[in-house]
């Protein structure tokens, strides 16, 4: 299929449209210092996609699963730090232009995303998307990626078979999410992971920014 051809067009959010890869790193950073852990810029960047929930052992691998409360206090703070600088984060340029492209051309767009459901609520209503965005899944309605869960439930509810829709992501955490739901994948390299890494993953297409993406996409 030529991905012009795809009839549903399934977009991570952070790092993919939205430009808060920085944010979210750093507010990573910052709540472990809070708890007294420090974690390393490195890992806070990989796990960017998976959820903090799910990215658990990553960040603390010393835990035993007992320290409940300091976990509160990590989800609290991150919650504060990333809440207190999401008003200064913008759209990727192009991101609003090739989601109207889309729309006009009677694709399908959704989005899957690590972030909770009041989150990407209040993303899509504060960059007006939303009334683009046809279908939107979390981990709180989902098992994280890269179970392919969330995939599967926009499929099912678009009605359109994974063989006529394509993932859009910038990490290899939603490039092994599409893979295992048998959706085509295409790698954006202006978010959390490198090029390297995502051209490992096969996808279908990498693109370095949205004006390649919408080369890709519109034809």
């Amino acid at each position: 299929m030529k991905l012009s051809a795809a009839e549903l067009i399934i977009f991570d959010w952070d790092g993919t449209l939205f430009q808060s890869i920085d944010l979210i790193q750093d507010s990573i950073v910052a709540a472990g210092r809070e708890v007294g852990e420090n974690i390393p810029v490195a890992v806070a960047r990989s796990i960017i996609g998976l959820g903090l929930k799910a990215a658990q052992k990553q960040l603390f691998p010393h835990f035993t699963g007992a320290e409940t409360d300091l976990l509160t206090r990590f989800h609290r703070a991150y919650r504060q730090h990333y809440e207190a600088g999401e008003g200064e984060i913008r759209l990727y340029a192009g991101v609003t232009e090739l989601i109207g492209q889309l729309h006009a051309q009677g694709k399908v767009v959704a989005v899957a995303t690590a972030k909770s459901r009041s989150g990407i609520d209040r993303s899509l209503d504060a960059t007006g998307l939303k009334m683009f965005v046809s279908h939107s899944r979390t981990p709180e309605e989902c098992r994280p990626k890269p179970d392919p869960q969330m995939l599967h439930e926009i499929l099912s509810d678009a009605r359109v078979s994974a063989d006529r829709a394509v993932m859009i992501g910038d990490t290899t955490h939603d490039l092994l999410m599409a893979k295992n739901a048998g959706v085509p994948a295409v790698a954006l390299t202006h978010g959390a992971h490198s090029h390297a890494e995502l051209s490992g993953m096969s996808p279908v297409a990498v693109c370095d920014d949205i004006q390649a993406l919408r080369a890709v996409l519109c034809g």
